[in-house]
């Protein structure tokens, strides 16, 4: 689909694919602003069932309004392709974070639990309870905001259920033992699940694991978990006793709803927060008794101190306190005076309208950029102002000309360096990565100094990294991959024990390895038929 359009939207990567379709991010046109496209895959919406979970996600994410989850931006049917709009996060997940750094630190993990809770809480008002709150499903954005994302199996307090009695909705790792047993889910069941995290991101790894999905599911039901203190000596004690709080087998020992739990954070933060404020000052204490001795030992040399000699000696002698006071809030005031005047001025030129031909000026500067979002900008912010404001200029000329140039690059939409790179993504798709990386360096090293095409050698320099760690992942995956075909070879030839051992063992080296969910997947599958 790289290069197809969606509504007002031009599809230029994959960003990820899952049981319900692809994610893409895209472009909308005119502006440039990009978002994250959800497809249902065609093959699924045949079915009603998925074609009712995809309309559900979409009217689930509809109702919501809150920094700290993605928002959504339209829905739509296109080409055969049922789709929605999304905020895209320029970031990583909570999961590849973990992945990549290991363990995070508790007061991270802390202020996660203050961005989440609140998001927690807005869709609870809402009526909605998430049910798959997990690492991978929470965004941490470059600049630091956490977003959750992933309501494709949420579930409406009023609503029907998306499964047959009994059925499991979740991801193993994360369920509350109410899923795991099959029974009705409320809000309590979205605050265990963010136990879990919370757990998983402070250890490295979630409260429970197992060999397969039977015993993970036993464990969240009957099982213990080690305390995080256990792992973390330096952890606050307050805040492991609410993680192991959030952890209760039994919804009611749980915090009653987000709101409280809410509250709870909050107050923990700021005692922590007090805490090390104080600790902070304890450890200055040497220091401050040093700086006293100082001030006192140099107190006659401070103004209107010491004897009358001393004041006398210093030409103070013929000041009363009073005149000095007024002196010295004089001066203060006069200073403060001019700041207040030098802060209007700088206001006042910051925000002074532009003239006809510094509006002409900075709109040829966004033009020859050259791309339809600068000229888009261009004729927003400076040239049609221009027209407005100053009628009689005299660049209509060349307003004329710039309006051919920005109408012509609406209708020719696609530039050879767009063209070039989208071709290398169809090539990756296909699993012709070597070809797709020829073609993006071709790209980069053709179009470089072309100011018209900067957005698009960025994107090919970004693929290129991408290739590259993906080369890498697959080098270090290598060896799992080759004891994988082992114990295929060992089961065709009778040797089931041998093949066992294998896929047991890929599981637990790799079961917290995201690289590797496909491999733990694929030898958790095989233990699973070799049962049947």
């Amino acid at each position: 689909m790289i290069g197809d359009r969606l509504g007002k939207w031009v599809i230029f990567k994959e960003l990820g694919r899952g049981g319900m379709g692809r994610v893409f991010l895209a472009q909308e046109e005119l502006t440039g602003r990009q978002c994250a496209i959800k497809v249902l895959g065609p093959e699924l919406a045949q079915e009603v069932g998925f074609l009712h979970r995809f309309q559900r996600e979409i009217e689930t994410l509809s109702q919501l309004d809150h920094c700290n989850i993605v928002r959504f931006y339209e829905s739509g049917y296109e080409n055969g392709h049922y789709f929605y709009a999304m905020e895209y996060v320029d970031g990583r997940s909570l999961e590849q974070i973990v992945a990549t750094h290991g363990r995070m630190d508790w007061r991270d993990v802390l202020g996660v639990a203050l961005q989440v809770v609140p998001a927690l809480k807005h869709i609870h008002d809402h009526g909605i309870i998430h049910r798959d709150i997990k690492p991978s499903n929470l965004i941490l954005s470059n600049d630091g905001i956490v977003k959750l994302m992933d309501f494709g199996i949420a579930k409406v307090f009023a609503g029907t259920r998306l499964t047959a009695t009994g059925g499991i909705v979740g991801t193993a790792e994360f369920l509350s033992p109410e899923q795991a047993a099959g029974k009705v889910v409320g809000k309590r069941s979205d605050l265990y699940c963010l136990g879990c995290v919370l757990y998983a991101l402070l250890i490295a790894k979630p409260p429970f694991s197992g060999m397969t999905y039977v015993e993970l599911l036993h464990k969240h039901r009957y099982a213990q978990f080690e305390s995080p203190r256990r792992y973390i000596a330096e952890l606050p004690r307050e805040l492991d006793e609410l993680i192991c709080q959030l952890l209760e087998k039994d919804p009611e020992k749980r915090p009653r709803d987000a709101s409280v739990l809410q509250r709870q954070i909050e107050t923990l933060a700021k005692k922590l927060e007090r805490h090390a404020t104080k600790t902070s000052a304890d450890n200055k204490d040497v220091a401050t008794i040093a700086e006293n001795r100082v001030d006192k030992l140099s107190l006659a040399a401070l103004p209107g101190t010491g004897t009358p000699a001393e004041r006398n000696a210093r030409g103070q002698g013929d000041q009363s306190l009073p005149r000095r006071i007024v002196e010295q809030f004089s001066g203060q005031a006069i200073g403060l005076f001019l700041v207040m005047l030098l802060c209007i001025g700088t206001v006042a030129w910051a925000f002074w309208p532009l003239g006809q031909d510094q509006l002409f000026t900075q709109g040829v500067e966004r033009m020859d950029r050259g791309s339809l979002y600068d000229m888009h900008v261009a004729w927003r912010d400076y040239f049609d102002p221009l027209d407005k404001r100053f009628p009689e200029h005299p660049y209509k000329e060349q307003l004329v000309d710039f309006r051919e140039r920005w109408e012509a690059a609406k209708a020719n939409r696609t530039s050879e360096a767009q063209r070039f790179f989208q071709a290398g993504e169809s090539l990756k798709q296909q699993g012709k990565t070597a070809e797709a990386k020829l073609l993006w360096i071709s790209v980069i090293d053709v179009f470089q100094d072309s100011r018209a095409d900067a957005e698009w050698v960025r994107r090919a320099k970004v693929a290129l990294s991408d290739l590259e760690k993906a080369d890498h992942i697959g080098e270090r995956l290598k060896d799992a991959r080759e004891a994988m075909k082992r114990a295929a070879n060992l089961k065709q030839d009778g040797k089931l024990d041998d093949a066992r051992r294998i896929w047991k063992g890929i599981v637990t080296l790799y079961q917290h390895d995201p690289a590797a969910n496909e491999i733990v997947a694929e030898a958790r599958q095989a233990m699973k038929e070799q049962r049947q």
